[in-house]
Formats: C-alpha cells, sequence, structure tokens
C-alpha cells in the first residue's frame, strides 16, 4: 500500500490518496500519519481517495477500525468523506459502523460531491 497525505491550504481540507491493498497493518500507519498532519494544521477536514485501493479487512477488522482509530487520536470532531471506485456492502458496512460509533463519516463513490460534503454543514 502506498499514500500521500497533502493540505489543501485554499480550501482547508485534508486530501489523503490511497493505492494497493489497504491492511489494518498499513492503515494503522497512515492514519497516524493522518492524525500528525491533522493537527500540525490544525484542520478538521478529510477526503480520503480510496478509488485505486482495495481494502483487505476481515468483518471484525471493519467493526475494530473505530475504537483503533480512536485510541491513535482520531477525533470524533473530524469530518471525513471516504470516496470509493464503487459503492458496496463493505463501504457501507463501514460507513455504518463509524457513524454508530460516533464520527462524522460518509462514502461517496464521486469526488465533487465528497467535497461538497466535507466542506459544508449539511450530515
Amino acid at each position: 500500500m502506498e499514500w500521500k497525505i497533502e493540505y489543501i491550504e485554499s480550501e482547508g481540507f485534508l486530501y489523503i490518496k490511497t493505492w494497493g491493498a489497504i491492511t489494518s497493518e498499513f492503515a494503522n500507519t497512515y492514519v497516524k500519519e493522518t492524525i500528525e498532519a491533522a493537527n500540525r494544521h490544525q484542520c478538521h477536514r478529510q477526503i480520503v481517495d480510496h478509488r485505486e485501493a482495495v481494502f483487505a479487512f476481515s468483518l471484525a477488522e471493519y467493526y475494530e477500525r473505530p475504537d483503533i482509530n480512536r485510541q491513535m487520536g482520531l477525533s470524533l470532531t473530524w469530518r471525513i468523506a471516504m470516496v470509493f471506485k464503487e459503492l458496496n456492502r463493505d463501504t457501507q458496512f463501514m460507513e455504518d459502523v463509524f457513524r454508530n460509533r460516533g464520527y462524522c463519516f460518509r462514502q461517496f463513490d464521486d469526488m465533487d460531491k465528497a467535497k461538497i460534503w466535507v466542506l459544508g454543514n449539511e450530515s
């Protein structure tokens, strides 16, 4: 897995781009770097572009991810849009688990819609 984290200062959000297979181990590393970037830029809005990535998570790993992220320092106040090549049961399950744990989190298959949501005030 590879990733790039970029602060889009003109619009006030972090853009995280991922490629390849995402395992829990890699997710821990890129989430840690994302948290560091968010704190450095004092930015609580993120677009995570997973359109060129594949999740290699078990059902249990999807379920545990919000708690792991919270322990690492991911704040419930952050607004996170995840963009996928296509939406499916796994992406919906991920959204449901994160939202049920109190995160402001939505899944998208359209970058423009994700950007509108992450920058807006709609829920």
